[in-house]
């Protein structure tokens, strides 16, 4: 399916750029793309940078979900696809995900969860292996980051689709949905908590690790503040 064009501006709101070549774009080649991760966030600390990282990459994914919701498809790509710029925006470094508008597929209503299996396990959780192989990083800081972001996605859906929102929690939440990942990382991060208590106070168990960075101060629901 053609990538519907009016899409593009509330993408780019969410740092995805499409059709465009990246003008500071990092490495492809992973032990690379982690030096200049390190070097863009100013941080010796590989595992800061790569949460750094996943921090960014996070805004890609819930975008994702907000395509399915609102353009009824996705970009159905793999991640060694995917292009990643270094950006300035509000004086802070920041990425921007660059995809082809070719990769957007529509998606019938029967394939939807598919369409999240292959965001959560082809998209996420191969990338965070990936960069596993060549530092450690823990992979629940990693999903936390990304997890977080759609949180606040569903958080801003709820009060106009609650049906909906309810309806993609109860398969989120659901260990075999995400095989051969191991886990729920969304139940292991929201629990019994509700979507607007997960929003309104510190929900997750580990640091984004944010604050290690010059540029960026302790994140509001920091789960070790001090």
């Amino acid at each position: 399916m053609t990538f519907p064009q009016q899409a593009k501006y509330g993408l780019s709101a969410q740092s995805v750029v499409v059709d465009r070549l990246p003008h500071h774009a990092l490495s492809r080649d992973i032990p690379t793309m982690i030096e200049e991760l390190k070097m863009w966030c100013d941080t010796d600390n590989a595992g800061v940078a790569v949460s750094y990282f996943f921090r960014q990459y996070a805004l890609y994914i819930t975008a994702q979900f907000s395509l399915l919701h609102q353009q009824n498809g996705y970009f159905d790509v793999d991640w060694r696809e995917l292009q990643f710029d270094r950006v300035h925006n509000y004086g802070l470094p920041l990425l921007q995900t660059h995809v082809k508008a070719t990769t957007f597929k529509l998606v019938p209503p029967d394939k939807r969860y598919q369409a999240f299996h292959d965001i959560l396990y082809k998209q996420t959780d191969e990338l965070v292996h990936e960069f596993k192989k060549y530092i450690k990083v823990s992979s629940i800081t990693c999903w936390e980051n990304i997890l977080g972001s759609v949180l606040w996605y569903y958080a801003s859906l709820e009060p106009r689709n609650p049906r909906l929102v309810a309806e993609d929690l109860e398969w989120l939440l659901q260990h075999e949905n995400w095989n051969p990942i191991k886990t729920s990382y969304l139940a292991r991060l929201l629990g019994n908590t509700s979507l607007q208590q997960a929003v309104s106070k510190p929900l997750r168990k580990t640091c984004c690790l944010y604050k290690e960075m010059p540029a960026f101060a302790t994140c509001t629901f920091c789960p070790n503040p001090n």
